[in-house]
């Protein structure tokens, strides 16, 4: 756990010293949870104080969402972590492309993401993340725990399954995703 706290510090500090933004508040403060922008700004800074340009700039849900795009992986996973934050739907196309992406801290903050938005759109991507057994267990784990904030009967067959048959870490979240599993009414309402 503090590898990956430390890992998303590292991200935020180098979204910002690649794209050289400091986000203003105009636009930002309505959109991206007060946390999330206090680190980035807090970011913005250590950047700055490091040397490296850093400019002004709008943080527009679609800036951050071409900052999701960016060939380095530390400013695609600030990116993907705050859209994920703000719950921006506008998002979620960008976001499941990046469950293919080639950095699995990557694909791992982009299952965390969806989860947070909670779009239906995903559910099958996710799914085929948490099938993948030559996936990271991280990945996937990230995966079952979104499934159970995105919900359907699909991904409730999914996930118990998973829970049943895996073991550790992975067999823990799948359970816990059960348990959190938003869709249970839906389903106990079809029988």
């Amino acid at each position: 756990m503090k590898k990956l706290i430390s890992n998303l510090i590292v991200v935020f500090t180098a979204a910002v010293v690649f794209w050289g933004c400091i986000p203003t508040h105009s636009q930002a403060k309505g959109k991206v949870p007060k946390h999330a922008l206090a680190n980035l700004e807090k970011a913005c800074d250590q950047a700055r104080r490091q040397g490296c340009p850093v400019e002004a700039l709008e943080l527009t849900p679609y800036a951050i969402v071409q900052l999701a795009n960016s060939h380095c992986d530390q400013v695609r996973g600030t990116a993907i972590y705050t859209l994920g934050e703000m719950r921006e739907t506008r998002a979620v196309e960008p976001l499941i492309a990046m469950l293919q992406d080639p950095d699995q801290h990557v694909r791992q903050i982009a299952a965390r993401a969806l989860g947070k938005i909670g779009d239906k759109r995903a559910e099958e991507p996710l799914i085929g993340v948490l099938s993948q057994t030559s996936e990271n267990v991280m990945v996937r784990c990230a995966a079952a725990w979104a499934l159970g904030k995105v919900g359907g009967p699909h991904a409730y067959q999914v996930l118990k399954r998973t829970a049943a048959s895996s073991h550790g870490r992975l067999s823990a979240v799948s359970w816990q995703a059960l348990n959190n599993f938003q869709g249970i009414r839906a389903l106990a309402s079809q029988k």
